[in-house]
């Protein structure tokens, strides 16, 4: 009770008179619904009937219920939500999207599905229990133990109910498709291993999932795409999503508490957002799952809301319907600690308006975009604002509780870099503790670098150098002063350099960046590492390459664990994959297009530049990407991008090749035999061709499919030898022999 207390008089002290909150009937009812659909089936009344070469299609996916026994369950309005069947059956699930084939087979090692299978379990709110009707006559009686227990030795619907792994609640977004019951409604099967999701109101409808080891808590997401109807099939037009909602501004206040200063005490943020859909009543929000949520107000009255546990994902359901281009306020009011994403959020990975208060304990620091100087509440508690000059994907902040100096450097082109120095962090507390000298030189010419190459930061006037945490906002760069780095085995990939050069690449490459859709992660992910190793690069030569090659044996191994996941699937690719390779794919692109006359990197540098000013302004789709670089490379990048961002294999080259003289000259003959590749494979290598006179030729072939025969030359002089794939320039698995 003290806690609804305290969310009222926060509420109040936000917006003045609240209506107390009161649940409506339609909720009363749809808890009683919720409650239904979660029901042990033992003992419960069922209709059953015997089902012979019954054949139901959903979108790409075709279930054929040869013979067999199905049960219906568990009513809404006269109509079940629940069955499973008992008996001979087929599944056969088509994945259109190229990209999508790649990533079920990362998962089943198979682009499409034909399984048959002796029983599966379905939830559904759509017309499948209606064509069932059409065709056979149902009886009803109580579900007894045999049926029961084979319900439970197949952990028929474990996959469905809300575990905290869930990003979605499966039974929230079932009833809210049970409320508007047609053919395009929600359709969720577990047979076998597998698990075919069909749900119209995620923004890609269709989801293949599979149980990849025993006793997973969640099932792998193999293939994600749109319904059938859209038609949005090609690799690069599968950015071209709907999402139901667009947040365009976060405001309200935030009070925080605890020895750190870093707890929520109370919140009360409110979400404007977009309606994109024609017509919506029930929104999908999320918080962090150790935030507790006590209330949710819509346009300033208590609106019904329904979270459970320790879960993500929070759905609210307004009392009324809205509608394509209306624009709805939401607040949330929670409170807790241990958060890693202190602010609601939606699936929708647009930047947004942010602006906030802040009523902190007095004396403690804290720090992050557009902040004013703290003005005393009381004697214990202060308040500031803080309102980001930038729109941003997320907004975080950085909470100390001792207290702090400034020392202000002035860099190169003029903006103040602030080092902030934290009075109890001294050498005395780690062995690992970077001497000031070196912390502060090593960021400021990680910064200055940055600014030679793109300009100033965006939006950024001054920025401050925090030593804990990896944190990164526009105009906060963080890089730890403890960090044991600078000796032992992480001296040889740039030590402290490496450690800077990435704080510093994300005031370009960070938070501003606007990827249109989870498919671009790679992008978000890889960036400010690839930019990092620039810096390595000018400063420290060969670290960028041992970086380099340390990232590619992570994902040789990788690949031995069949992770071949595609950087396109979005957040569904491991983050170190989509790091790792993504970097790779900048460092391809850069030797590709390398000048090996004057071995300059003017054009990718120029490529870079324009990548940091257009996805700092706009959203950006990976097909944007391929014409950004397809334009500083000169040519189409098709068969590039179709490899190493919509595929997922590495190549393997079987190389060999011998020096041969004829009239004209010497000759180098080149055989190449390529491995998980097929017909359509075709990249450019670098090759460097060393003389007698200790001056080397570079070159640039390409391999074109399975079997590639090269003849080099005429050379004057015998070459002594051939390197192949110089500089690295194609993440691949080499083996080379000379006859």
């Amino acid at each position: 009770m003290q806690s609804f207390r305290n969310v009222l008089v926060f509420a109040l002290l936000l917006f003045g008179t609240v209506e107390a909150s009161v649940e409506s009937e339609f909720f009363k009812e749809f808890k009683k619904a919720y409650g239904l659909i979660d029901q042990d089936l033992l003992n419960n009344e069922a209709e059953v009937a015997r089902v012979k070469d019954f054949v139901y299609q959903k979108d790409v996916a075709t279930f054929t219920f040869k013979d067999g026994t199905m049960y219906l369950m568990r009513y809404l309005d006269d109509r079940p939500t629940t069955a499973f069947f008992i008996g001979e059956g087929n599944a056969s699930i088509q994945v259109p999207p190229r990209v999508e084939k790649r990533a079920l087979a990362a998962i089943v090692s198979d682009t499409a599905i034909n399984d048959d299978f002796q029983f599966c379990f379905i939830h559904m709110a759509d017309d499948f229990d209606l064509k069932l009707r059409e065709k056979f006559t149902f009886n009803k009686e109580s579900l007894s133990w045999k049926p029961y227990n084979a319900v439970k030795q197949e952990q028929g619907e474990f996959f469905f109910k809300p575990l905290i792994l869930h990003k979605y609640d499966n039974c929230f977004q079932l009833l809210r498709s049970h409320y508007e019951r047609s053919g395009d409604g929600y359709f969720w099967i577990d047979f076998n291993r597998f698990i075919f999701t069909y749900d119209p109101n995620r923004h890609e409808q269709v989801i293949v999932s599979y149980e990849h080891e025993g006793g997973d808590q969640v099932a792998s997401d193999g293939a994600v795409f749109q319904k059938k109807e859209t038609g949005c099939y090609d690799d690069r037009r599968l950015s071209d999503i709907t999402y139901q909602t667009t947040i365009l501004e976060k405001s309200g206040t935030i009070e925080m508490e605890g020895l750190d200063g870093g707890s929520v005490k109370q919140a009360g943020i409110t979400v404007l957002l977009e309606v994109n859909v024609d017509s919506l009543r029930f929104l999908s929000m999320f918080l962090d799952k150790r935030l507790n949520l006590d209330s949710v107000s819509y346009d300033g009255r208590p609106v019904d809301f329904h979270r459970r546990g320790d879960f993500t994902f929070f759905g609210v359901i307004l009392p009324e319907y809205r509608y394509k281009g209306d624009t709805l306020s939401i607040t949330s009011f929670y409170h807790g600690r241990e958060y890693t994403e202190a602010f609601p959020y939606i699936d929708n990975p647009q930047v947004s308006r942010q602006s906030f208060t802040f009523i902190i304990p007095k004396g403690y620091n804290y720090f992050m975009p557009g902040m004013s100087l703290p003005e005393k509440l009381d004697g214990r508690r202060e308040q500031f604002n803080a309102a980001a000059p930038n729109k941003l994907r997320s907004f975080y902040f950085r909470p100390f509780a001792a207290g702090l100096d400034t020392l202000p450097v002035t860099t190169e082109i003029g903006i103040s870099l602030n080092f902030l120095k934290w009075k109890l962090m001294t050498k005395k507390y780690s062995n690992c503790f970077i001497p000031d000298n070196l912390y502060e030189s090593t960021m400021a010419e990680a910064f200055n670098f940055m600014c030679g190459r793109f300009g100033p930061p965006p939006g950024t006037f001054e920025v401050f150098a925090s030593p804990a945490g990896y944190l990164s906002m526009p105009g906060l760069m963080e890089a730890p002063q403890i960090a044991c780095v600078t000796e032992g085995p992480m001296a040889a990939y740039g030590g402290f350099d490496a450690v800077a050069g990435l704080a510093a690449a994300k005031q370009w490459f960070g938070p501003l960046l606007q990827p249109a859709t989870d498919r671009e992660t790679w992008l978000v992910d890889a960036l400010p590492e690839f930019v990092s190793l620039v810096y390595l690069n000018s400063k420290l030569g060969s670290t960028y390459f041992t970086n380099l090659i340390s990232r590619r044996d992570s994902l040789y191994m990788a690949m031995n664990d069949e992770k071949k996941m595609p950087l396109a699937a979005g957040s569904r690719s491991p983050g170190y994959m989509r790091a790792n390779k993504g970097l790779w794919i900048f460092h391809m692109l850069r030797f590709m297009m390398r000048d090996f006359e004057t071995q300059s990197d003017q054009q990718f540098l120029k490529f870079l530049r324009e990548i940091m000013m257009y996805y700092n302004n706009r959203k950006f789709t990976n097909d944007d990407f391929i014409q950004l670089a397809e334009k500083y490379y000169g040519q189409p990048l098709t068969a590039f991008f179709d490899y190493w961002l919509y595929g997922g294999e590495i190549p393997e080259f079987d190389v060999e090749y011998s020096i041969n003289r004829r009239d004209d000259g010497y000759y180098i003959d080149v055989a190449v035999a390529a491995k998980n590749v097929d017909a359509s494979f075709s990249l450019p290598v670098a090759l460097r061709v060393p003389g007698g006179d200790g001056n080397s030729t570079f070159l640039r072939k390409q391999i074109e499919g399975a079997q590639t025969s090269l003849h080099l030359g005429p050379y004057a002089k015998a070459p002594q030898e051939l390197i192949f794939n110089e500089f690295f320039s194609v993440l691949s698995i080499d083996r080379i022999s000379k006859k």
